[in-house]
């Protein structure tokens, strides 16, 4: 077998392979041999067909799995001889057969670039943690207050005020037929908060206990609910309660009740040190994405889009596992896997040539990562998605998602690295 490459681009290989004569007959005479002792013609026994007989019948599917097979065996030898690592299936021109003759065929695969590394250690960045503020632990502890309050149905008869909690049951309907998923029966509302529908929330205002109302509301083009998305739908809905939010003190007691702490002073510490490490971790992105930025402007290259595109259905497949996590659907949202492709494509594009920098950097640097690490990381996830870790993983697994785990980590390992060997200036 002979094998040659020619380089189409940084990315593309052409190789063409040539298998000898003899080669190619061995090939053909095994065919021929196995499939005598198989073939069923009338007016001969089996095993004693005639080759010349076999070939008149077979001889377009002789070329094709004589083909085939030739292929199947040069191919991955051919790419060892040459030392190439394709990143995508090859396009295969098979070629002319013919019995007698060296067989020739050709093959065009994508390969990584081989990128020429700029200098990489000793990037100079900027920045400094930011300091903490006795308000934002303010903001943390209403944070604490609101999520332990409690809702008390108020006494008085009054109408609805912002920032009131009401029960209501409603029933959407557009003219005048109602909508599949428009309707709810004791749905609890926080007035003003905007997390429904914010016109919605707004027009409850003024209404009492056992009242009933016509609520029209007009939503944009770009509502995230395609099926309501431009349209002005008429909601009927009847207010059956009202409820108040009573937070509790905050004193020495509120923080034995989150938890071990023997005071409220306690509890704030514990939420300075948070903020802290919050603030440290923000300026660690802030930090390794001047790296990365630096790194992609000095050190251009083509990219292979078999990578772009396996990146682009990986984060697809990602956000469909997040959401079913949360009982939501890309239909339900109106959105198609068509456009979270679309829009995903420069992202991905980004993180493709991220980590073929970051992966040559750790191969420079030996930096490598081991299966424990990769099942280390997938518990984080599961946890972040309350799910189980063996459910998760099989998930994973069977889309082909352990790759990009594996890459997120020598993204990871390699960044802190480059981040040990920065030159930071505090600003």
């Amino acid at each position: 077998m002979k094998a040659n490459v020619e380089e189409i681009s940084g990315i593309k290989k052409k190789v063409s392979i040539e298998i000898p004569e003899d080669q190619v007959s061995q090939e053909v005479n095994s065919f021929y041999r196995d499939l005598g002792q198989k073939a069923k013609i009338k007016g001969f026994r089996p095993g004693k067909v005639p080759r010349n007989i076999l070939e008149r019948y077979f001889k377009d599917y002789m070329k094709t799995e004589v083909v085939q097979k030739l292929i199947q065996e040069t191919y991955p030898q051919a790419l060892s001889e040459k030392n190439l690592q394709p990143v995508s299936p090859p396009t295969i021109d098979p070629g002319e057969f013919e019995s007698g003759k060296s067989f020739q065929y050709s093959v065009v695969i994508e390969v990584k670039p081989d990128i020429k590394l700029e200098e990489y250690t000793g990037l100079k960045i900027e920045g400094k943690k930011e300091e903490i503020k006795d308000e934002e632990i303010e903001e943390r502890l209403k944070a604490l207050q609101n999520l332990h309050a409690n809702l008390k149905t108020i006494s008085d008869v009054r109408p609805i005020q912002k920032g009131d909690y009401v029960i209501i049951d409603y029933e959407a309907s557009l003219d005048g037929k109602p909508l599949e998923g428009g309707k709810a029966v004791d749905f609890t509302v926080e007035v003003g908060s905007g997390q429904f529908i914010p016109a919605l929330e707004e027009k409850l205002i003024g209404i009492k206990p056992e009242e009933e109302s016509d609520i029209e509301v007009s939503f944009p083009e770009d509502y995230g609910y395609q099926k309501w998305a431009g349209k002005t739908i008429s909601f009927h809905v009847k207010v059956k309660e009202i409820k108040e939010k009573i937070l509790p003190p905050l004193d020495d007691e509120f923080a034995k009740d989150l938890g071990d702490y023997s005071s409220f002073e306690e509890l704030k510490t514990k939420l300075r040190g948070e903020i802290e490490k919050e603030k440290e971790l923000a300026l660690e992105r802030q930090l390794k994405d001047q790296m990365l930025d630096q790194l992609l402007a000095a050190n251009p290259f083509e990219v292979p889009g078999s990578l772009v595109e396996e990146q682009t259905k990986a984060l697809v497949s990602d956000m469909k596992l997040r959401l079913a996590a949360q009982g939501l659907e890309l239909k339900k949202l109106g959105l198609t896997e068509e456009k979270l492709q679309e829009d995903y494509k420069a992202m991905a594009e980004k993180q493709v040539r991220t980590f073929l920098i970051l992966e040559k950097i750790a191969g420079q640097e030996g930096i490598s990562v081991t299966d424990e690490e990769a099942d280390n990381r997938l518990r984080e996830i599961s946890e972040g998605m309350r799910q189980k870790f063996d459910v998760v993983k099989r998930y994973y697994e069977k889309n082909g998602l352990l790759p990009e785990v594996k890459m997120g980590i020598v993204r990871d390992k390699t960044l802190n690295f480059l981040l040990e060997k920065a030159s930071l200036n505090s600003i």
